[in-house]
This record gives structure tokens, C-alpha cells and sequence, in this order.
């Protein structure tokens, strides 16, 4: 399974839902961490928390190095660079789900519906597809989202414009910001919760 964050607004917490799922799921398979993003997010991770390999690859071959870590690995989770280039695509298409971030505001909602601009791109262009012959599936999922009439007004118009939206969510916890220090946050927290039900989730939408 190769799953891409992919989102053109910083901050959305991107690179931090990539080392958390890739934490979750290294307690029951071999998993690897790509990072394709030139700012290098993830070499601020401390390996010795993090327990997950991370491999980099920003060149105009990443597509190779995906393929090659798929061979060897039961989960890839790649972080993207947060701005539109050709190498992006590259991950993308090579991607079996791809999720976009979402911070509960209406700037951060105009980006996500840019990123499904791009995957709808990507699905239109044969020469695009990846490992597999087929195009990736894609949904936004919530970010630092709390229970305020925003977020509520955010998920409504997700579902009223027929992109794909995650059920899980990903509030605004301390845990999320400590994820390069602690590594997956505590154990029981709700935190924690959240990241296993989006594995979960993107888990069953992967297999329909």
C-alpha cells in the first residue's frame, strides 16, 4: 500500500499525518517513510522515536525509488512537496490513495480543491499512470479541525461539491505538534485514536 500527502498550504500538518500514520502502521508491517518534499520536513524527526526508515528522493526518478521501496515494503507513506511540480506528479501517480490535508477554513479549502484539480489531471492522463495501470483514489481529510460551526460549514460544502472527504478527522492537539520529538503521540490519547481510525478507514476505502 503507498499512500501520498499531498497539499499545496503549509501548515496543514501534511508532513506531521505522514510520520504518524507511518509510525501506526510499522507496530504490524514493514513500513517506510519517502520523503520527496526539497525542505526536507521529515529530517527533523529523531530516529530513535520515529522507528520508521526514512528514505529521500526529490529527483526527476522519485517514481523509481517508489517502486523499488513498494517491493520491499508492505506501507509507503510519502510526503510531497507543498507547491505543484512535476515530481509531485510523478509520486502521485504512483500512488494507490493519496490524501490532501485540510485545515477547516475557506483559503485552506480553495488549495484542497486545487490538489483534486491535479489528481482529476493526473486521472486524464494516460501517460500518468503509475505502478499498477491505475490512477489513484483521493480524499480531503479535516486538520486541526474542532467542533466550531467552521468546520461543520467546511465538511458541508465537501460534501455538497462531491470530493471525496475522509470521515475520520485530525483535531488540533498538542501531540500532533510534538509528533518530531515523541515520535506516535500517547498511547490512550485521543490522539492516537485519531490516526488509527484514518489508517483504518483509508484501509477499507483502499480495499472497495
Amino acid at each position: 500500500m503507498i499512500v501520498s500527502l499531498y497539499s499545496t498550504k503549509g501548515g496543514c500538518g501534511k508532513s506531521t499525518l505522514a510520520v504518524c500514520l507511518a509510525a501506526y502502521w510499522s507496530r504490524t508491517k514493514k513500513t517506510a517513510l519517502l520523503d520527496a518534499d526539497p525542505q526536507a520536513s521529515l529530517s527533523v524527526c529523531r530516529p530513535e522515536v520515529l522507528r520508521v526508515p526514512v528514505f529521500a528522493d526529490t529527483s526527476k526518478d522519485v517514481g523509481k525509488t517508489i517502486a523499488k521501496l513498494a517491493g520491499e515494503y508492505e506501507r509507503v507513506v510519502i510526503d510531497t512537496a507543498g507547491y505543484r511540480r512535476r515530481k509531485n506528479v510523478e509520486a502521485l501517480a504512483h500512488s494507490d490513495f493519496v490524501l490532501i490535508p485540510c485545515k477547516p477554513s475557506p483559503f485552506d479549502l480553495r488549495e484542497a480543491m486545487e490538489a483534486v484539480e491535479l489528481l482529476r489531471e493526473i486521472a486524464g492522463d494516460k501517460g500518468s499512470k503509475g505502478r499498477k495501470g491505475t490512477q489513484p483514489r483521493y480524499a480531503v481529510v479535516l486538520t486541526m479541525a474542532q467542533r466550531t460551526a467552521v468546520s461543520a460549514q467546511i465538511r458541508e460544502e465537501l460534501e455538497h461539491s462531491g470530493v471525496p472527504f475522509m470521515s475520520a478527522q485530525i483535531g488540533q492537539r498538542v501531540a500532533f505538534v510534538e509528533t518530531p520529538s515523541i515520535g506516535f503521540p500517547p498511547e490512550g490519547s485521543v490522539a492516537a485514536l485519531e490516526i488509527e481510525l484514518l489508517a483504518k478507514e483509508l484501509k477499507r476505502r483502499i480495499k472497495t
